[in-house]
């Protein structure tokens, strides 16, 4: 197999039309670091080696041979933000860096929403631990009969139970229960909001959208998080990554604009009665 993969990717690659070429690099850790990249369009794998480092001399050592078969250039690279792969694809590929999308709501989940589910959860168990005092009060406070307690003599009568203390802090913590809740689910809806904003057409009316507006869509997603992790007083850790994931967002904006360039610029080279 192994053998196989240059031999094939040659063959392939001969009889290739011209064309533009999109790559997808990753990082896998399975028995070491091995440095991948595939083709996502056609679904085949362009390279796979083993590699001590992922700094951007690793990658191009690794793209070029492998890319040096294909028949076009790479116009488009999509992955994650390591700043040797950022380096590679910028300078030796002199390609267009797509930031994938799932960084930015995993790492706004991982800031944010994980945050607020534990504070939740926390306050589900100070709940159930308020509510086992009362159930621990005996239903009955007399003996059988309705007749007072028998006493021994010179005890004075034992004072009534109060259940006032133990229900006034099941109730507290019952409304600190419910109001950990709605943040949570708030965080929730704002982090797949993005996902479904991420789209160059509007999925409910089936229109066009420009990368303003969707990086600007996206925005307010994020703006809604970092005003409920504000109101939540969150860490400053959860800051920062909440920082780190909206420093992406230009990135994206500047991606669609550039699918969108390259799509209107290939259809206007189209023949008239194919455009038709």
């Amino acid at each position: 197999m192994v053998a196989y993969r240059p031999t094939a990717t040659a063959r392939v690659a001969k009889d290739m039309p011209r064309t533009d070429i999109t790559v997808t690099p990753d990082e896998t850790l399975t028995g070491g670091r091995c440095l991948v990249g595939s083709e996502p369009v056609r679904h085949c794998m362009l390279w796979a080696q083993r590699a001590q480092r992922r700094a951007q001399a690793a990658w191009n050592a690794r793209m070029a041979p492998a890319l040096a078969q294909l028949n076009g250039p790479v116009m488009h690279s999509t992955r994650d933000e390591a700043p040797g792969l950022l380096a590679s694809v910028a300078h030796q590929l002199e390609a267009h860096h797509a930031p994938a999308l799932c960084p930015v709501p995993h790492a706004l989940s991982t800031a944010v929403w994980v945050p607020l589910a534990m504070h939740e959860r926390a306050a589900h168990q100070a709940a159930t631990a308020a509510q086992e005092p009362l159930e621990q009060v005996p239903a009955h406070r007399q003996t059988a009969g309705d007749e007072p307690e028998k006493r021994g003599p010179g005890r004075p009568p034992k004072a009534p139970v109060s259940l006032e203390p133990a229900q006034q802090a099941l109730e507290a913590a019952r409304r600190a229960h419910e109001r950990r809740a709605p943040p949570r689910a708030q965080g929730a809806t704002r982090i797949r909001g993005i996902g479904h904003d991420d789209h160059c057409v509007d999925l409910e009316r089936g229109v066009r959208r420009n990368g303003q507006r969707i990086a600007a869509d996206i925005q307010a997603h994020i703006e809604q998080v970092r005003a409920i992790a504000q109101h939540e007083g969150l860490s400053q850790s959860c800051v920062e990554r909440r920082e780190k994931a909206e420093r992406v967002v230009p990135k994206m904006q500047a991606t669609i604009e550039f699918v969108s360039g390259y799509v209107t610029n290939g259809v206007s080279l189209l023949p008239t009665i194919q455009r038709a």
